[in-house]
């Protein structure tokens, strides 16, 4: 499953109509096919890295929760990390969405509105719909073409909180997953240790990552939730506790081990993995190296997406297409630009240049 476009209206402080796609629309080269794109089906491409710039307050954050939210529906079929921002507005919040699975174009439309029955912030779904329709690579540019979709007919009852979606991916696996100030102020080592469990127990990939952040610390091993043994290089080992864990390794440690887990998975499943401000867990050079795994088809075998937003604007010049790179503004409401779309850019100019225009 790859999500194409996403389209909200009435969601926290965004434009009418606020749109992110993933497609692309400018001039797709023999090398950009080969590094930035993606192809899913036949001449059908997506980015393999999507970058989202802005100044500090101007939004960001709320593309990832878009982003999010509605990758949320698609793996557990409810909204469900960020109910209380879409429950803030009076107004009920529109999704649409197109995204491409199993040979199928398909567009899902959704009303998100709160349970004011319920003392317990619950997030219903109203005014479902969902169309079809087959994808042949002769209308690889009518993507978004509505008209020629076929609605699907919803003969199930489901309960109001949870999305039609759940019909078609009742066993899909984690479609995105985020790493945001959250997981950066509070690493989450069960989780990380799960994704190991997930992926064939491959605990030889826990010693490669640590030995990125920390030379004097040869592995981690999880005992039980709250126990854990650190070996180190010297020798030693320790059996602690979850708090004692987090108190002896460093901040760069504890960010990088679930950072990497979360990249691990990502590349071994083909899920998507959105960051927010990615230039607070890494500097330039391992940023640098994040992106290249992702353009790397050696490495990204499955087709995962890495989407990041930073204020650090040289790192566009990481990218040799512009139209998978997005500004956000803020005045009266969130704005987001594609760079391509928006801007009018020489190719022996820089990206960062125009942002600083």
């Amino acid at each position: 499953m790859k999500i194409l476009k996403i389209v909200a209206n009435n969601f926290k402080l965004c434009s009418k109509d606020f749109t992110i796609s993933f497609l692309p629309i400018a001039n797709k080269t023999a090398a950009d096919k080969e590094f930035e794109l993606i192809e899913i089906a036949e001449d059908l491409f997506v980015f393999s890295t999507v970058g989202i710039i802005g100044q500090n307050a101007s939004g960001k954050t709320t593309v990832v929760n878009l982003i999010s939210l509605v990758h949320d529906l698609f793996t557990f079929h409810r909204v469900n990390l960020y109910a209380d921002s879409i429950l803030s507005w009076e107004k009920d919040v529109n999704i649409d969405v197109t995204f491409y699975y199993e040979g199928y174009l398909y567009r899902y439309v959704t009303d998100l509105t709160k349970d004011k029955s319920s003392i317990q912030k619950t997030v219903l779904f109203k005014n479902q719909e969902l169309y079809k329709k087959k994808y042949v690579k002769t209308n690889v540019n009518k993507i978004f073409d509505y008209d020629k979709y076929d609605k699907i007919e919803v003969n199930e009852n489901l309960p109001n909180d949870v999305s039609i979606l759940y019909l078609i991916f009742k066993n899909q696996v984690i479609s995105g997953l985020t790493y945001s100030l959250i997981e950066y102020e509070n690493p989450n080592f069960k989780s990380a240790f799960d994704i190991y469990n997930i992926i064939d127990k491959d605990y030889k990939l826990i010693e490669k990552i640590i030995k990125l952040f920390d030379k004097h610390i040869k592995r981690i091993e999880m005992i039980e939730d709250n126990k854990y043994k650190i070996y180190y290089t010297n020798k030693e080992v320790k059996e602690v506790s979850i708090a004692l864990l987090i108190n002896s390794l460093s901040s760069g440690t504890k960010k990088g081990f679930l950072l990497f887990s979360l990249v691990v998975y990502s590349l071994k499943t083909g899920c998507d993995l959105i960051i927010d401000e990615i230039e607070n867990h890494f500097h330039k050079t391992l940023v640098e190296n994040l992106v290249s795994l992702y353009k790397d088809k050696t490495v990204n075998k499955h087709n995962a997406t890495l989407i990041f937003t930073t204020h650090y604007c040289e790192l566009l010049d990481l990218f040799n297409r512009y139209d998978n790179l997005y500004i956000t503004k803020y005045d009266k409401d969130i704005v987001l630009e594609n760079i391509y779309a928006n801007y009018k850019i020489r190719p022996e100019l820089s990206k960062s240049k125009k942002f600083y225009e």
